[in-house]
């Protein structure tokens, strides 16, 4: 099924769908923009996959503590490293073919400093919600 990111109304459906406000709106609206005029909507989506795995990981890892079964917490760490790498790869693929929005990503998103890493956690979050959406879009087809 291909999903129709070129809908104005996609995000607003997403944030009736989870019933969360996304934090980044502005932002991902930019990137789904990018990405229909790009051709780049199936990296968005496997982009969306890597950030709903990376915040599922981040909500094993803050139960963990009172989980007596986690047992490999330091595994989960490394998978989270692993996919915030992915994830930053796969969104510098997306940005690529515009300068502006690739400057602005890279110094609000992608440059190494507390603040950014907070936003791309929300941007990763906001995307989990997308991908949540993808998901139902897909189960009604």
């Amino acid at each position: 099924m291909n999903i129709n990111f070129n809908n104005k109304n996609f995000l607003s459906e997403v944030e009736s769908f989870t019933k969360n406000n996304l934090i980044r709106k502005s932002d991902l609206q930019k990137l789904i923009e990018l990405s229909v005029s790009s051709r780049k909507e199936t990296e968005l989506e496997e982009l969306s996959f890597t950030a709903k795995y990376i915040c599922g990981m981040i909500r094993v890892l803050k139960h963990a503590p009172g989980i007596p079964e986690a047992q490999n917490i330091n595994q989960v760490k490394e998978d989270i490293n692993l996919n915030l790498k992915k994830a930053i790869e796969q969104l510098r693929e997306i940005i690529t073919s515009d300068a502006q929005l690739k400057n602005y990503f890279e110094e609000t998103y992608l440059s190494l400093t507390s603040e950014n890493l907070i936003n791309l956690n929300q941007l990763l979050s906001d995307l989990e919600s997308v991908k949540k959406y993808i998901n139902y879009l897909k189960r009604l087809s």
